[in-house]
């Protein structure tokens, strides 16, 4: 052991008299000079290359540390540095001064040294990294392992930086300085959303990011863009920040109406970084960028003071111009909750490639976040809210407020079925008639329970004579040719299916421009209003009148009330289905007046189709003295050739 001692320290002691003697000069030559008949060849990366900073050198700060920090074999360095700044979520680790580390690339061992030195004269500290492997392998260093490691030294760096959000200050003020932290713990795997759709998602992520070298290959510049629509409260904002974990890129939100002018516009996507999300939210009521084919959306001049802003000419040319080229690996996102209210321009391929509608509550997006916030994968109760939810338009929102008022499980579904039910009964008192149509009571809104002599006398007369109709209805046979439809209707700007497009037509070539004098003054509106007319009108027409429920004709009529409120011009189509709801009472109270006997069903269907064959009005039951009007008499008088003349 002490011979061991003096042996190293006699080495210790010629190395400082080697070091204190020899000159700087001499020791390098002979250095190199021992190198020329070494097998090892070395490369020395300097923190600062031809006086600027050297990106392979902090690349390997990144990339050799994270190595170190894993490195548990013998050949791992025995000092690291390890720290945390307020850019990276995790601790990063280094190389400590004069320590080695060596990393296995493709089977070959690179052995990277780091060391230091300080300048007294400059009070600058030198700090380089040194590689030795076997010169054989120089070329593979060169042309594979030095980019990989640049490559390498990226991804871990996106991988770990902390995501940013940004917002506009308004004009060439440009974005807010540095940006906060989005702590927005919403990920793909506690998102609440559809399956199947949230699994496209992510693979139109991971394609995009993969896909540098093909967008190059195809000449397109190495953007993305999505639009997120639907109703309120379905997850818009969340699957936002889900994407923004998911790819770590900083989220830029763009507020249109804070932004002057184009040219203001121009400058803010210039100062964006790369791998960041430009986010316009409710795209369709930021600005007047209103849909130029629907027509609608129209500044009010008398009630707006005109000062510039963005044009659709100048965000087309931001998004989708040579603009867009100044910068890579962006994704640009609009939401809306109306779809149909932005211009076509804005949602063609290359300016909104992926079109994701975020729909109500889904059985598939309940369980998704019964799992998030009860840890309920099943439970006997997920069957009553599956059927209630199929039922109900309700967002994943409010589900999930209902989901959060009690942490006990039964308590919480308990809670959410009683407000399901509740958002059932209100959306059934909304298409229900009100209390005045219901019973007995509807007598007061027909002002008589039953047809009077004059109107009794006519639906005889219909039944007797099919062709014949009331005086103030025409046949539909005079309804023009198809060209006719496209001409009146592109005249009108209405835009409704098209298969209710023979039904307006004749509507409007009869009664006019019922929608002429709406309160409401959108052309979206008044074309929907139309369509329900439509639709009502194409029922009456396909429907024969035996299968027509009294409840739906009243529903029908509560929806023309509804019209009417708007002052559309539908009182000839309320009259009509006044008269046949009075028509159709005494017809369902024979069917609830008495409990036929079960002995005499024969006996009264064979009634029953001797009353038809002569024509009669009553039939006389057997073994009972009552006279009771034959249902089927009744609706034969109601024909449905009958009913559809009166309509048009």
């Amino acid at each position: 052991m002490g011979s061991s001692l003096s042996v190293l320290a006699s080495i210790a002691i010629l190395r400082s008299s080697f070091n204190e003697f020899v000159p700087q000069e001499l020791r390098s030559y002979l250095l190199e000079f021992s190198r020329r008949f070494s097998s090892e060849h070395t490369v020395v990366v300097k923190e600062s290359h031809e006086g600027s900073t050297n990106h392979l050198f902090n690349a390997l700060v990144t990339y050799l540390g994270s190595n170190a920090s894993c490195t548990s074999s013998a050949s791992g360095p025995r000092r690291l540095t390890v720290g945390k700044n307020e850019s990276m979520k995790v601790l990063t680790y280094g190389l400590d001064r004069n320590s080695e580390i060596v990393d296995d690339f493709h089977g070959v061992p690179m052995k990277w040294a780091y060391y230091t030195d300080f300048n007294s004269a400059l009070h600058y500290e030198l700090r380089w990294y040194e590689l030795r492997f076997h010169k054989r392998y120089i070329d593979m260093v060169k042309n594979k392992y030095l980019p990989y490691i640049l490559e390498m030294a990226k991804k871990i760096k996106d991988q770990n930086r902390v995501v940013k959000f940004f917002t506009t200050r308004g004009g060439r003020d440009g974005w807010s300085s540095k940006g906060i932290n989005l702590d927005h713990p919403m990920t793909f795997k506690t998102l609440a959303m559809d399956g199947d759709l949230k699994q496209k998602v992510v693979e139109d992520l991971n394609s995009f990011i993969r896909g540098k070298e093909y967008y190059k290959k195809i000449g397109k510049v190495w953007k993305r863009g999505y639009l997120l629509y639907g109703p309120p409260g379905t997850g818009k904002s969340s699957l936002i920040a889900a994407m923004a974990n998911f790819l770590n890129f900083d989220i830029y939100n763009l507020n249109l109406s804070a932004v002057n002018s184009d040219s203001s516009l121009e400058y803010l996507l210039l100062h964006m970084s790369n791998r960041s999300i430009l986010v316009l939210e409710d795209i369709d009521c930021s600005i007047m960028l209103q849909n130029r084919q629907a027509g609608d959306h129209q500044p009010d001049n008398n009630n707006q003071i005109s000062r510039p802003q963005v044009t659709l000419s100048g965000l087309l040319n931001a998004i989708d111009g040579l603009l867009s080229c100044c910068g890579d690996e962006r994704i640009i996102i609009f939401t809306t909750n109306y779809k149909d209210r932005i211009d076509p321009a804005l949602l063609r391929a290359g300016r909104m490639d992926m079109h994701i509608y975020l729909s109500y509550c889904t059985f598939s997006t309940f369980k998704q976040l019964a799992a998030n916030y009860l840890d309920l994968w099943e439970h006997d109760l997920f069957s009553c809210v599956e059927e209630l939810i199929k039922e109900v338009e309700v967002s994943p929102a409010d589900v999930a407020g209902e989901l959060m008022k009690n942490t006990d499980p039964m308590t919480s579904l308990e809670g959410l079925i009683k407000f399901l039910e509740i958002k059932k009964s209100e959306a059934k008192s909304l298409e229900s008639p009100p209390l005045g149509l219901q019973g007995h009571e509807i007598k007061s809104e027909l002002d008589s329970n039953s047809l009077n002599e004059k109107d009794k006398h006519q639906l005889r007369k219909s039944c007797k004579n099919p062709d014949s109709g009331d005086s103030t209805f025409q046949n539909q046979k005079e309804v023009k040719s198809p060209a006719a439809y496209s001409t009146s209707l592109k005249e009108k700007e209405y835009t409704i299916k098209a298969e209710f497009q023979p039904i307006l037509e004749a509507i409007l070539s009869k009664h006019g421009d019922i929608a002429a004098n709406c309160s409401l003054h959108s052309l979206q509106c008044r074309s929907s209003f139309l369509e329900i007319v439509c639709g009502i009108v194409h029922t009456l027409q396909a429907t024969e009148i035996k299968n027509l429920q009294l409840l739906e004709l009243k529903s029908m009529l509560s929806s023309i009330r509804d019209l009417e409120s708007v002052e559309l011009e539908v009182g000839w189509l309320r009259q009509k289905l006044n008269k046949i709801i009075q028509a159709m009472l005494p017809v369902e109270q024979c069917d609830t007046l008495q409990e036929f006997k079960s002995e005499n069903i024969q006996d009264i269907k064979e009634m029953g189709r001797k009353a038809e064959a002569c024509n009669a009005d009553t039939l006389t039951l057997p073994k009972d003295t009552e006279t009771i009007p034959s249902t089927d008499a009744k609706l034969r008088c109601f024909s449905h050739k009958s009913l559809v003349d009166g309509l048009l």
